[in-house]
């Protein structure tokens, strides 16, 4: 058997990361990749897989098209999909219910159909994005004249899922799939710890002094491309709170163009109010060296697939806090993880609404009006009990304990096991 493995694209981040372990767990199968677009096919073909580009795989503009363009577009799609897929492959496809292309989750669906065996790796879902939804329905229903959850859950045995958490494993069931074609696949957590990283005052002393920060305050890093969900605002409210205590910083840019200017008005904010976290500090510094050095790292983010940042800053001995994602969060907790301090929404005297929740200029008056004013910011701590916790000291025996967890639990030799046996399903060896 054949794997060939696609996604939209190879752009630095979560899934390409996926992907990478992926061939990696899999060092005895034939490993093809296909993409819409790579910056750096070396990541690809130095794990001993090939790669193909498809330009049609790539993300689709969400507009309106034509039913001739669209006709058009799709048999073009499938046909160069098809003629990368082997007589005994499996096509192993990430994040195809996203909406971001809907005519390659159509060709996809046509070719199950077809018969070839598709094992669709869900980590994030259009229903949790309106405007996704909404192009969906606009290329299927309107022009296609599809009914959408059999084109995005078909009751086919040669069309199987894997989630990254409980909580999608029973979506899908509530979507009309048998829990019979879902594997429940967590991501792998790895860390290639470099032997000449120094110890963690060490590696302090030198990311402050590259960065040219206060060493005698806490180091705090949130390790996120920043775009909406991360919940950036949330993150700078918290640098006002710490100010005398804490230094913040963020270590990367968002790459998609949507989100440039929603970036931008934070990073302009915080120049204007003078509010010192560093930006784009990954661009800076080492991130393995500065993750090292961080006394916490630390998450505002309100929606993740799986949720990598609650787990891997551990394996360098760096506690994580911040916000808490429920449905993510349990399954670690369920493994026996501990979370010293997470909380579960932050409230302020001027709204009672989650802080997350509020629009970003309500954000960014409050951020302003609080940053001279002491009581009020007591008065945030007097309603949130959690954050005058937040950066505890934690005891060495809890870090040790997670790492042993996701060692033990999010192995990629165990992360490839479970591919494999899902693949054996697919093609009835078990």
């Amino acid at each position: 058997m054949q794997i060939v493995i696609a996604h939209s694209h190879l752009n630095p981040g979560g899934v390409t990361r996926i992907i990478e372990s992926q061939i990696e767990s899999l060092p005895n199968e034939t490993t093809k990749v296909l993409a819409g677009s790579c910056s750096n096919p070396e990541q690809i073909t130095s794990r001993g897989a090939e790669i193909q580009i498809i330009e049609e795989l790539n993300y689709l503009k969400n507009r309106r098209y034509g039913d001739k363009e669209a006709m058009k577009m799709l048999h073009r799609v499938h046909k160069k999909i098809r003629g990368q897929l082997p007589v005994d492959a499996i096509l192993h496809f990430h994040n195809l219910n996203l909406g971001k292309n809907p005519i390659v989750t159509y060709a996809v669906y046509l070719l199950a159909k077809e018969g070839v065996k598709v094992f669709n790796h869900s980590h994030d879902f259009a229903e949790d994005r309106p405007a996704n939804y909404q192009f969906i329905k606009e290329i299927l229903s309107d022009i296609f004249l599809q009914r959408i959850g059999e084109v995005l859950y078909p009751q086919l045995p040669n069309y199987q899922f894997g989630v990254l958490n409980s909580y999608d494993f029973e979506r899908l069931q509530k979507y009309g799939v048998q829990k019979e074609r879902i594997e429940l696949l967590p991501n792998p957590v790895t860390f290639n710890i470099s032997k000449n990283i120094l110890d963690k005052a060490g590696a302090k002393t030198q990311i402050c002094s590259e960065l040219n920060l206060d060493k005698n305050k806490l180091l705090v890093t949130y390790p996120v491309r920043v775009i909406r969900r991360k919940n950036i605002g949330e993150l700078i409210l918290l640098s006002v709170l710490y100010s005398e205590k804490v230094n913040f910083v963020v270590t990367q840019p968002p790459k998609n163009p949507v989100e440039i200017d929603g970036y931008q008005k934070w990073t302009n904010f915080c120049k204007q109010e003078k509010i010192p976290i560093i930006f784009e500090a990954g661009n800076k510094v080492n991130f393995e060296k500065l993750l090292t050095a961080s006394d916490f790292c630390i998450t505002t983010s309100y929606q993740e697939g799986f949720g990598m940042v609650y787990l891997e800053p551990w394996l360098l001995n760096t506690p994580v806090v911040g916000r808490e994602i429920e449905y993510i969060s349990r399954d670690f907790r369920n493994d026996g993880f501990i979370f010293p301090a997470l909380y579960k929404q932050l409230n302020t005297p001027e709204s009672d609404i989650d802080f997350k929740d509020l629009d970003i200029n309500i954000q960014m008056k409050i951020i302003a009006g609080l940053k001279n004013l002491q009581t009020e910011k007591e008065k945030i701590f007097e309603q949130n009990e959690v954050l005058k916790s937040l950066f505890q000291k934690v005891k060495s025996e809890t870090i040790e304990k997670n790492k042993k967890i996701i060692r033990n639990k999010y192995s990629i030799e165990g992360y490839g096991i479970k591919l494999q046996n899902r693949y054996k399903k697919l093609v009835g060896q078990s």
